[in-house]
């Protein structure tokens, strides 16, 4: 290249970079005036007031609270699994009255109810002042229709009435937060507020002087300021110190299934991965990385930081770890370049059009630095790489170019409206879940051994369900409103912790580190040296253990104190009875490698079995014709030697054909027994609800009581030799007894409250035993199916219809089914919330 083009080249170069300097630096910070996309419209009662000064002056509200016990009529629209036998229900109803008098415009307005049903809640919360009650909420906010009533001396008086239904630990205090109006103007300047407090008592009362105090009625004049009243109730006495404990069940067994579940995630690596120091360096890396992470937990000013830990240091720690650990280097194309900037490009110029609309930039300006940038940007790209002599690849540079200076002005605009403080909301979400793609993208390669074009693409689309769903991504308010700052109040939550884009990113490394686990169980399980290969059983182990967790409800116990799943019992059962399923040492099976291996196998047990049930009737026939006459000795004997020494032949230890893998790889068997588990027990998501979650990640967690059966199941088909028993059935009862033992385990102390009556005890023993029952019974006779039809043999040679003893099973577990829905149906509130764990939500006010 001669000194001139260079020259060029470079000239053209520094003319786009300074069309996008130019661009940054002309940039006007966006007015917060343009945070509301349309105007507020006043409501009609909001220019009443805006008249004579007097009419305000002559109007007088008045509020009266009144706190009841609820009775069974105000909890029918309660929803199921709410309700809590052993907590206080509690009405509290709450009546404004407006007095006006008639000639007043609000009367009028009030009258014709414009705005209503909508305005009801924003003309009571607004004019007499929002009052929130503490607790547990049972049910929606109800406010029924507005009562005008007009007397005979010209008054008018317009009531409106608030229901709210709560529920109360008897310990619990009841607070009540009057708001102060935020109507403009104001509707009336001062209001009587009357609270009848029932079977509560008055505990603390803050910014009130009160006009009547009486045990059964408490009455005060406030303006525009919160007052805030507790109450306390009458028939609970707190005691003068509180006995505790200093030895906690929850946190032993939390201790034990942490150190547990550290053993079996470290022994499931291998000990050839702990000898590679890239790995060590990882893990070392990890460790430093994740108190910063978790530093928020107890510093919340230190989030930032955290911030850079996950979406910067944790990317860049796992890229350079995948860069050593991988023998090759990404084979990325031009054309692979030529789609990523291009999405970059379609992302900027979503970017410039927010600039443009929010009043960044003018359109001309904007406009003309993105034509200057591109245009120079491509022409510096043609001249640098016109020596190559080939069309296509300078074609290529150039829109590669002029994408790049597309991307870069909006990244630059997009970082000078950071700096004033209002931007896109979901363009952080996005640069955060960009970079913390570079994560899986990373974990995949390593894992696979390989770059994919199809990983990056998937850990891109998970990256972006992890920090939402496409509904709330594609919400228009998140892209073309400014935002000043989140607003955690209104973040959805998994239990106590909101879920903004740290608590997303931590879950979804959670959910990432499981779906390694799957996958080393699916590079082992691809022949049957897996059965043995030391890092399979603690890989499995930890799978269950993670699952189980909390297998029903939300990840925290913290809503009421009936007695709900407790925390890592049923992980710890899980490891054990795991354990115990997989007995060693083993019974002695050949395994067949081929399909016609495993048809000879099970055509000589079928021959076997045809020799013992032909034993059994000559001695059931030969008692009769012997004592008859009808058969001598001679020919009983000669007979009986004759199957003597065919069952010789086949050897006298017990059959094993159908015990063995059936020339399947371990993970094509659990891959079966997982799908057909779920299966087997999607009907109880009626009894246990469907999951629920923000973001994919909040939704797996949430779907764990679905997976946990068929977790077990997995278990049963990738381990189905070495699991207790030699024949399908009999290995089917083995695995219900574990998973019985395990998912029983949840409701410990459930079986042992003694102010839970046994009615409730017994049903939820009967729908946990139906669907562990249903389940694997189910999958035990799919298995004898499978293995018989992968055979080419009739699953009639093993059980037959026209017996009454091998129709035992199919008919127990449709008596079982049957049960079960009887007791699901006779379940009531109580069964249900037990069941179901806090997944139950409370809805606001």
């Amino acid at each position: 290249m001669g000194k001139l083009r260079m020259f060029i080249a470079f000239g053209l170069a520094m003319v786009s970079a300074g069309a996008i300097v130019w661009c940054t630096v002309a940039a006007r910070p966006v007015p917060l005036s343009t945070r509301s996309a349309s105007p507020v419209v006043p409501e009609p009662w909001e220019l009443d007031g805006r008249g004579d000064p007097r009419v305000k002056l002559a109007r007088q509200a008045t509020t009266e609270v009144l706190v009841t016990r609820a009775g069974p009529g105000d909890l029918r629209a309660v929803p199921a699994g709410r309700l809590d036998e052993r907590q206080r229900q509690v009405k509290v109803t709450i009546k404004h009255r407006l007095l006006m008098n008639r000639a007043d415009p609000l009367v009028e307005t009030l009258r014709q109810g414009g705005s209503f049903p909508a305005g009801i809640r924003r003309f009571t919360d607004d004019g007499f002042g929002a009052v929130k009650v503490g607790g547990t909420v049972l049910a929606p906010t109800t406010r029924p229709a507005p009562i005008l009533t007009t007397s005979a001396a010209g008054l008018t008086t317009a009531e409106f009435q608030v229901t709210l239904l709560r529920q109360f630990r008897p310990s619990e205090l009841m607070t009540f937060d009057f708001n102060a109006p935020s109507a403009k103007p104001l509707i009336v300047s001062q209001r009587t507020i009357s609270l009848l407090p029932g079977e509560w008592t008055v505990l603390q009362a803050e910014g009130l002087d009160p006009e009547r105090e009486e045990p059964e009625r408490l009455r005060f004049t406030v303006g525009s300021y919160l007052v805030k009243v507790t109450l306390a109730q009458d028939s609970y006495g707190f005691p003068d110190a509180e006995e505790t404990n200093d030895f906690s069940w929850t946190a032993g067994l939390g201790v034990l299934t942490a150190i547990a579940l550290a053993a079996f995630l470290a022994r499931s690596l291998g000990l050839a991965w702990w000898n590679r120091p890239p790995n060590r360096e990882l893990l070392l890396g990890i460790a430093l990385v994740t108190p910063l992470v978790l530093l928020p937990l107890l510093a919340p000013d230190w989030r930032p930081l955290a911030y850079v830990a996950l979406f910067l240091a944790l990317p860049a720690l796992t890229a350079r770890h995948a860069s050593r650990a991988l023998p090759t280097s990404p084979p990325w194309t031009t054309r692979d370049m030529l789609v990523v900037t291009g999405l970059a490009c379609l992302v900027g110029l979503g970017m410039l059009s927010w600039s443009w609309l929010h009043e960044q930039l003018p359109a001309q300006t904007l406009l003309i630095g993105s034509v200057v940038a591109a245009v120079t940007a491509a022409a510096a790209a043609v001249v640098f790489s016109v020596d190559l002599g080939v069309r296509v690849v300078i074609v290529r540079l150039a829109v590669l170019a002029a994408e790049a200076a597309i991307g870069l002005l909006a990244l630059a605009l997009w970082g000078r409206a950071l700096l004033t403080g209002v931007y896109p909301p979901d363009s952080i979400r996005l640069v955060l879940a960009l970079s913390w793609a570079v994560i899986p993208v990373a974990a995949i390669a390593v894992a696979t051994k390989m770059w994919t074009r199809t990983a990056v693409v998937g850990a891109v689309l998970v990256s972006l369900l992890v920090q939402g769903w496409p509904t709330e991504w594609l919400d228009s308010g998140s892209w073309n409103l400014p935002f000043g700052g989140a607003d955690v109040s209104n973040m959805p939550k998994i239990g106590i912790l909101p879920l903004d884009p740290l608590v997303r990113g931590v879950l979804g490394l959670l959910l990432l580190a499981f779906a390694l686990l799957v996958l080393r169980l699916r590079r082992l399980g691809g022949s049957l040296a897996a059965l043995d290969h030391p890092a399979t059983h603690p890989t499995v182990i930890a799978c269950l253990m993670v699952l189980y967790l909390t297998p029903r409800g939300s990840t925290t116990l913290t809503d009421v104190n009936v007695a709900l799943p407790q925390l890592t019992i049923t992980s710890i059962a899980a490891w054990v009875t795991a354990r115990w399923l997989l007995v060693r040492p083993h019974p002695a099976v050949v395994e067949p490698t081929t399909a016609e291996e495993h048809r000879q196998l099970v055509r000589a047990a079928l021959h076997k079995r045809l020799l013992l049930i032909s034993e059994q009737e000559l001695y059931r026939i030969g008692r009769g014709k012997l004592g008859a006459g009808e058969l001598t000795m001679t020919e009983f004997d000669t007979r009986r030697h004759e199957l003597e020494a065919a069952l010789d032949e086949h050897g006298r230890h017990p059959e094993t054909a159908l015990a063995t893998a059936a020339g399947c790889t371990p993970w094509h068997n659990g891959v079966y027994a997982f799908v057909i588990s779920l299966l087997l027990s999607l009907p109880f998501v009626l009894v246990f609800g469907w999951p629920t979650g923000a973001d994919l990640s909040s939704f797996v967690f949430d779907s764990r009581y679905l997976l946990t059966l068929p977790a077990f199941g997995f278990v049963f088909g990738y381990f189905y030799p070495r699991i207790r028993g030699t024949q399908p059935m009999t290995k089917a009862l083995h695995l219900m007894a574990a998973a019985l033992v395990t998912e029983l385990s949840a409701y410990l102390p459930t079986l042992f409250e003694p102010d839970i009556g046994m009615a409730v005890k017994v049903q939820v023993v009967a729908i946990v035993v139906g669907e562990v029952a249903l389940v694997c019974i189910g999958l035990g006779l799919y298995w004898e199916w499978r293995v018989m039809h992968l055979a080419g043999e009739p699953w009639a040679r093993v059980r037959n219809v026209r017996s009454v003893r091998s129709l035992a099973t199919p008919l127990l577990a449709v008596v079982i089914a049957a049960g079960t829905t009887a007791a699901t149906s006779a379940a009531g509130q109580t069964v249900d919330r037990i069941l179901k764990g806090d997944q139950v939500s409370s809805a606001g006010p």
